[in-house]
């Protein structure tokens, strides 16, 4: 795994190949960052506060620091998951730029620093709603949050209280959700 563009472009990440993760691809990164940067959506990566939810390597996170993000909060209940982003925010030398949590996408805590945007991709057998409902309800996403969701490629639309389906894309087995929060 490697960082597709920005000032870090070309960095390999830590190996890890030894966790069951399901990263998202240097091929998929790099589509998503696109659509991100396009202006579809009015969204600046740059000096934005990102949340990188259930963020196994935190390849994503890492993507968007590299792109002139401001911040990255990296959340994971894996604690293996966390020591590879831990790894990798030393690799890139941007741990001042980076918050490591542990914490359950669905228990998650009550929080006052909202995100601009936010990328989850949890397992894919996960609940989806429940983990958007937490991040709504306990402070993490507020109006205008530009929340992506990363998902097995399904046939029926996705919706969620409090979020207005901006676009969807397909790439090989993997769809990427684009919400804004309401």
């Amino acid at each position: 795994m490697r960082i597709v563009a920005g000032k870090f472009r070309g960095r390999n990440l830590v190996n890890s190949d030894h966790l069951k993760l399901r990263p998202t691809t240097d091929k998929n990164r790099e589509a998503l960052f696109n659509i991100l940067n396009s202006g579809k959506f009015g969204f600046e990566i740059a000096e934005s506060n990102i949340l990188d939810m259930c963020c196994g390597t935190g390849a994503v996170g890492f993507e968007a620091l590299s792109r002139g993000a401001k911040s990255v909060a990296f959340v994971d209940l894996n604690r293996g998951h966390l020591e590879v982003v831990k790894k990798n925010a030393e690799l890139l030398g941007v741990t001042k730029f980076c918050e490591i949590l542990c914490l359950d996408a669905k228990k998650l805590p009550e929080n006052k620093k909202y995100f601009e945007l936010v990328f989850i991709d949890p397992p894919y057998a996960e609940d989806y709603a429940e983990i958007l409902r937490n991040l709504r309800y306990k402070g993490w996403i507020s109006d205008g949050s530009l929340v992506v969701v990363e998902s097995q490629t399904v046939k029926e639309k996705l919706q969620f209280d409090g979020l207005e389906l901006l676009d969807f894309r397909t790439y090989g087995a993997t769809s990427f959700w684009f919400f804004v929060s309401i």
